[in-house]
């Protein structure tokens, strides 16, 4: 009687099978079948404006999205960045209409977001609340803080020079904000890797009290990644009011539920211990591409709120399927 045999590691079975298991390959698949649909059903989409229009999209969440990614890994997310980001855009645009010089403008909006994530970091540590809890705690009040600030209104009438950074402003053709974010996407990539103070995200998603027990100042780390994450979500929303021209009531809004969904769609686990800025950053990319085939093809954005909460619900079943199978 013949044993069974277990496919060999070359066979095509166990190439499909690594190939599903590694879910940026997957998401790269997506987002090539979406761009050679897009590109077949729409002669707009492969315009150098449109390429424009789907870069500045991402840069904003990718800004954001880099260093959630790092915190999420550890096993703390962040749903305050939203309110953070249009929070400290508001004192930034407060200051630049009161005159004053804009490196104080663009440093007090800075601070702003640095204080939100440093709140969040001492409710989580000290006060011992869940991250979850706290930081959509602190995106409700800053939500109504960042609306109080300007009453509900929009703000405008900001320096030419300061509108200039992003509007005028590039390195070789490429506008500022898509060169903030590939500064932000592989600095946070390389300390990832290769700073062991950033790489044992990894060991504190995975188990928060070996990881205490061993040494390493997890305390001390959730703080320096709150507030990391606040200055970023500061930067996307000074760099959004100087793209726009004006800080508009609504900015910031829904911010946190489109990068998390990103975040989960690129394999990052609410769970903690998985997770990678390349899957974050095509994830945030594959986001960007709907968006724009909604636009492009002229269907109600509201679909777009559907679709993200969809999408979210899928990542986190097929993340909390996974942590069952592998648990």
């Amino acid at each position: 009687m013949s044993e069974k045999t277990e496919p060999r590691e070359g066979g095509l079975k166990y190439v499909v099978g690594r190939i599903f298991e590694v879910r940026e390959i997957v998401i790269l698949l997506l987002v090539l079948l979406l761009s050679v649909f897009m590109s077949l059903n729409n002669r707009q989409f492969l315009s150098a404006a449109n390429f424009r229009i789907v870069g500045n999209y991402m840069a904003t969440d990718m800004i954001i999205g880099a260093f959630l990614t790092v915190s999420l890994i550890a096993g703390n997310t962040d749903f305050s960045v939203g309110s953070n980001m249009g929070c400290s855009a508001f004192v930034c645009g407060l200051m630049l209409n009161a005159g004053l010089p804009i490196p104080v403008c663009i440093l007090g909006g800075l601070l702003t977001g640095i204080a939100i994530g440093a709140l969040n970091g001492f409710i989580v540590v000290r006060l011992k609340v869940l991250p979850m809890i706290a930081t959509m705690g602190t995106w409700m009040a800053f939500k109504g803080v960042g609306l109080m600030i300007i009453n509900s209104s929009t703000l405008s009438n900001f320096p030419m020079a300061f509108k200039a950074i992003v509007q005028n402003w590039n390195v070789f053709g490429v506008s500022t904000l898509i060169v903030c974010m590939l500064a932000i996407t592989l600095a946070a990539a390389f300390l990832l890797k290769y700073i062991s103070f950033f790489h044992q995200a990894y060991f504190i998603g995975s188990n928060p009290e070996s990881a205490r027990l061993s040494g390493i100042g997890v305390k001390r780390f959730v703080y320096a990644l709150y507030m990391l994450i606040g200055l970023c979500a500061a930067f996307a929303g000074v760099l959004s009011i100087s793209r726009y021209g004006s800080a508009p009531a609504s900015l910031g809004q829904g911010v946190e539920f489109r990068v998390i969904s990103a975040l989960l769609i690129g394999g990052v686990s609410l769970n903690g211990g998985e997770g990678s800025i390349l899957g974050t950053f095509l994830g945030i990319l594959l986001m960007a591409l709907i968006s724009n085939a909604l636009t492009l093809f002229n269907i109600d954005t509201n679909l777009q709120s559907v679709l993200i909460g969809s999408i979210m619900v899928v990542s986190v079943a097929i993340d909390e399927a996974n942590r069952r199978r592998h648990g």
